[in-house]
């Protein structure tokens, strides 16, 4: 194209719009953000515009990137800065410090924004710890003699650069920060998650690193914070709630919540995948450190109209009502659990129906375990569109027999027990004794029967043990009629 028609796109020369399109190769951009490629049509005849949203995805050799970069006659630190970020996200490291060493030979001064990038990549291009930080201050010591003035993202890029460094990054990381506040730069959010990385370490001893958590929350405790780093809206809170989780520190907790309510910190959640992250650790410690009247304020409050619990968060609220004694509300949770789409989520039914089968309630929380667990019988029958979509076990059917046994509801027992041979699964010896004394006690004789049938077709070594008993409970419950008989004679006399 001539000098003309690239003017009338917005670029004063021809190196000027080289020197855009290697940003757009290197940095990545969308294809919406890129109507200025249209009329170069040579420069994309290689690349394969099927693969979607980014123009880059890793550095190749002989890349458009460097093919572009080679077509400049002049490259200046803006085009240098563009080709060295770019290999430092696409991973090519080692590439970006030979790059910035050619810059120097030009000789040109590099900018911020690429010294940036080099304290990001230091750590992965040397093996030990006390390498790693020599390099940073090497780094930073010729941004001095360069007369380049940091900024925010030079000390979040060094205090990242620091939580691969070990215990060095430890005695380090306070220098760095008080250091970069002389130079008037005041840390962002993603700073102190930066400094609370290089102290927590997932899995290892907790020893004093609560107290940098309480000194972290301290600093910014009613704050309000505004974007201007990248990682300041990447999950930030949600991993300080993952440290306050691993810690079980509520307090902390607590304050790393509140800190959401400060002008507009709720932004800095995250997408809708990390804010459901931060909610779920959230919740999960709750659950796990406050008794249930808390918990069940705190429900309420996030569910549905803030974040939706998974299958594993309903559980910890079922654990929570357990450890505080009130099963009565497993009918409720019940209802939630449907709304929110696991009802066929296997593991958590199980669970719910243990916690109903367990102990027995007074005759009003039985009644209403009963009908939840036959609530509970209809999503294994049958799911969506005809398909079943849970497998009953031996343990699942027979703790449906005995919430409904508990409750009187002898008749649904009886169904739910011949499902035991409908699905190939064997009844224990506890159930079926459970089973024959609640019959006996209402006389149903010919069940009586058929339930020792129902064990001598499973072959069960029981069996002869159970024949015994019925004949006991038998012979009693025929005495009993007789003397309930002779009282009425007498009576009658």
């Amino acid at each position: 194209k001539t000098s003309s028609e690239f003017v009338r796109f917005g670029y004063r020369t021809v190196s000027g719009f080289q020197v855009t399109l290697l940003e757009r190769f290197t940095i990545g951009a969308c294809y919406g953000s890129l109507p200025f490629l249209r009329p170069v049509k040579t420069f994309l005849q290689t690349y394969d515009f099927s693969r979607a949203p980014c123009l880059v995805f890793s550095f190749r050799e002989n890349n458009n990137a460097e093919r572009i970069f080679a077509l400049l006659s002049e490259p200046n630190t803006h085009s240098y800065s563009a080709l060295i970020r770019g290999m430092v996200k696409h991973g090519a490291y080692s590439k970006a410090f030979s790059t910035y060493t050619d810059l120097l030979n030009n000789p040109l001064k590099a900018d911020v924004n690429t010294f940036n990038a080099l304290i990001t990549a230091a750590p992965e291009v040397k093996e030990k710890y006390n390498e790693k930080w020599e390099l940073i201050l090497d780094l930073l010591k010729e941004m001095a003699e360069q007369k380049v003035k940091p900024n925010l993202l030079t000390l979040n890029a060094v205090l990242k650069a620091l939580r691969r460094c070990g215990t060095l990054g430890k005695s380090q990381a306070f220098p760095v920060i008080s250091e970069m506040k002389a130079l008037s730069i005041d840390p962002s959010l993603a700073s102190y998650n930066h400094l609370l990385g290089i102290f927590y370490k997932p899995g290892a001893p907790f020893l004093g690193q609560t107290d940098i958590l309480q000194e972290v929350m301290n600093e910014v405790s009613g704050k309000s914070f505004t974007p201007q780093d990248p990682d300041d809206a990447n999950g930030t809170h949600c991993k300080n709630a993952s440290k306050c989780l691993d810690t079980k520190d509520i307090e902390q907790a607590y304050r790393v919540h509140e800190l959401l309510g400060v002008g507009e910190n709720w932004r800095l959640l995250g997408n809708d995948l990390q804010q459901n992250i931060y909610y779920a650790r959230f919740f999960s410690l709750l659950c796990m450190m406050e008794n249930i009247d808390v918990v069940l304020k705190w429900y309420r409050d996030l569910v549905p109209s803030v974040y939706y619990p998974s299958s594993n968060i309903m559980r910890d609220l079922l654990q929570a009502l357990d450890t505080d004694n009130r099963l009565d509300l497993i009918p409720q949770i019940w209802k939630d659990i449907k709304q929110l789409g696991h009802a066929n989520r296997q593991k958590l039914v199980e669970d719910l129906l243990t916690l109903m089968a367990r102990e027995k309630q007074n005759q009003e929380v039985q009644e209403s375990f009963a009908e939840c667990a036959l609530d509970i019988k209809k999503m294994y029958d049958t799911g969506d569109r005809g398909k079943v979509i849970m497998s009953w076990t031996a343990t699942s059917l027979s703790d449906l027999i005995s919430v409904l046994l508990a409750a009187q509801r002898r008749q649904d027992a009886w169904e739910v027990l011949k499902l035991f041979k409908t699905h190939n699964r064997v009844p224990s010896e506890e159930l079926l004794n459970k089973f024959l004394t609640c019959i006996t006690e209402s006389g149903e004789v010919n069940h009586a029967v058929e339930l020792v049938q129902i064990s001598a077709g499973f072959c069960l070594p029981e069996t002869p043990k159970l024949i015994q008993r019925q004949m006991f409970l038998l012979i009693s419950y025929k005495n009993a009629l007789s003397d309930t008989a002779s009282s009425s004679s007498s009576c009658t006399c």
